[in-house]
């Protein structure tokens, strides 16, 4: 199966963009939206998923997917339940608040999203008519699966693994307060698994760093550090410290907490991940002097 995709550039080619930009206005003169509002309000109303096409008008493989799949009668029956929404990534709009939230790193990529806008599965880069028409099917009962799983939660409480996994997919699926609700229930618990415990106040912390609650992130971490000083989820919630620091600009909070780490834990497998991050931590601080 042939899949491929652009890596988004740093710079642009104006001449092929604006060439582009004209073919992909005749390619789409379809049923596409081109709002995430109008295509909640449209999937909330029909019970619809919703498909969204991420492109921009530099992305060679997105024209192509423009000409060669979209009028294809495959595409046509994959779709026919579902709201088309089509954005550009570089809109300055909702294009780029999508891709942006939905850590999209390549083109074209497509997501698929229910009513409530929870991801129900992503297809990255561009497939021949037939076989994308395939994945999406897979991606469809692979969100059938889920919700079927999350139906029957009320079966599984004494599974305390199975509900970690559980609460760990909402996240990966963007249902970031669903995720955080189940993972305060965990937590809550007194009969959990000291594993488990573990993964699940890291993982609390770290469904509350995609969501930006970056201080609520940090005081589950000091919550986590008195119940547990070792161990692989106590090692990666030191990490998840310093990254947290580094995201709101706190340079030398995030420096002390790597060196500390290094300091702490020599033989750790994360060693080599701070090694990368933390000289540019350090380049950083030294032209602030």
């Amino acid at each position: 199966m042939k899949v491929s995709a652009d890596v988004i550039p740093a710079r642009r080619f104006l001449l092929f963009a604006a060439a582009a930009a004209l073919v992909a206005g005749q390619a789409f003169a379809g049923p596409w939206l081109t709002s995430i509002d109008a295509a909640q309000k449209k999937a909330k109303a029909g019970k619809q998923l919703i498909f969204v096409d991420l492109f921009a008008d530099w992305c060679t493989w997105c024209h192509r997917f423009e000409q060669e799949v979209v009028p294809s009668q495959a595409f046509q029956n994959a779709t026919d339940d579902m709201v088309l929404l089509r954005l550009d990534t570089e809109d300055g709009k909702d294009g780029t608040k999508l891709a942006r939230e939905y850590g999209i790193r390549s083109l074209p990529t497509f997501v698929v999203l229910n009513e409530d806008l929870l991801m129900a599965g992503q297809i990255r880069g561009y497939a021949p008519a037939n076989d994308f028409a395939k994945l999406l099917g897979q991606t469809r009962e692979g969100y059938q699966d889920f919700v079927k799983r999350a139906g029957s939660e009320s079966t599984f409480t004494k599974d305390y693994a199975k509900r970690l996994a559980l609460a760990r997919e909402f996240r990966d699926r963007m249902g970031l307060s669903q995720s955080e609700t189940r993972l305060q229930k965990l937590l809550g618990e007194s009969a959990i698994p000291a594993a488990v415990r573990d993964d699940a106040f890291y993982d609390l912390a770290y469904t509350q760093f995609v969501a930006k609650k970056y201080d609520i992130a940090l005081a589950t971490l000091k919550k986590f550090s008195g119940v547990q000083n070792k161990g692989d989820a106590y090692e990666r919630s030191r990490l998840l410290v310093g990254d947290i620091f580094l995201t709101q600009g706190n340079l030398l909070g995030a420096a002390n907490e790597y060196r500390n780490f290094k300091a702490t834990f020599p033989k750790s497998q994360y060693v080599k991940n701070i090694d990368m991050v933390l000289p540019q931590v350090e380049a950083q601080l030294n032209q602030k002097k």
